[in-house]
């Protein structure tokens, strides 16, 4: 019996130790990218064109970020596309938060077919809705504009975000609810002082990746943006790119600075993340 027991615990020190390397595998292939792009970013044009991408940096040259912060007008770019996080994600949430409330807890006729209505919209590809768009916000005078880019921001992230927010509602005990209004509550206070709250993970799971998606949209940006002044992120590196495709250390410092709000956004918030995207894996 000692003899199997012994068997078993290597065997399964074996298996932890694979699980382990794969893992540790997996973790390097996922950061080669973004230590070339550090690396490319700290050192000199002639560093890199000598030595290749692979090689260590001779010198590091820190300047290269203030080059291209100044040069590819990030200012601008960062002050736009944090105007669009801060209007359209919290809008967005809210919308389909409202949406998810009567779907997840209340009995209506066709429920159900409102439901796959809204999951229809995830299967809509970006690119057939362009031009009818443009149309749109020309027709509306805001073509060209920030303004442009929030209604259909907000509509193509709120399937994803109702299929989260309604698998939430549905962990929330409805006798809590009921309770709620046997105390006089109304559906709106239940909503809003019961639900809510308790959807925090929900919520900030549904900010990171909403906020991660309107900070590197670049489809819809680059087709009804057409100002300099309100372009976001992602074109002005594009355009970036453009005008000083030979300088690749400034690019690769722009494409770091671009990414960094991101990144320090998913390092505060990604302890929500799991908790909110298995909540609603539930079998109904």
């Amino acid at each position: 019996m000692t003899q199997k027991s012994t068997s078993m615990k290597a065997q399964e020190r074996l298996t932890n130790t694979l699980l382990y390397v794969l893992l540790i595998g997996m973790a390097v292939v996922w950061l080669v990218p973004f230590i070339i792009i550090a690396l490319t970013s700290v050192r000199s044009m002639g560093d890199l064109i000598s030595n290749g991408v692979f090689a260590w940096p001779k010198e590091f040259v820190f300047a290269n970020f203030e080059r291209a912060w100044n040069i590819g007008n990030f200012s601008t770019y960062f002050r736009n596309s944090l105007i669009l996080i801060i209007l359209k994600v919290p809008l967005g949430i809210v919308i389909a938060s409202l949406a998810a409330f009567p779907l997840a807890k209340m009995q209506f006729r066709f429920s159900g077919f409102i439901f796959v209505f809204f999951l229809i919209g995830l299967a809509i590809p970006v690119h057939v809705t362009l031009t009818p768009l443009l149309v749109m916000m020309k027709q509306l005078g805001i073509q060209g504009t920030l303004a442009a880019l929030i209604p259909p921001y907000v509509v193509f992230g709120l399937p994803f975000q109702i299929f989260v927010m309604r698998g939430f509602f549905r962990t929330v005990p409805s006798e809590l609810l009921e309770a709620a209004r046997l105390d006089g509550a109304t559906e709106w206070g239940n909503f809003w002082r019961i639900l809510m709250p308790l959807s925090a993970p929900a919520l900030a799971t549904l900010f990171i990746i909403d906020a991660l998606s309107t900070w590197n949209e670049l489809l819809m940006a680059l087709v009804l943006i057409s100002s300099n002044e309100s372009r976001t992120v992602p074109v002005g590196l594009l355009q970036f790119q453009g005008q000083f495709s030979s300088q690749y250390t400034q690019l690769m410092a722009g494409v770091l600075i671009s990414i960094t709000p991101i990144i320090l956004l998913y390092v505060f918030l990604q302890r929500y993340m799991v908790a909110g995207l298995t909540a609603g894996a539930l079998k109904e």
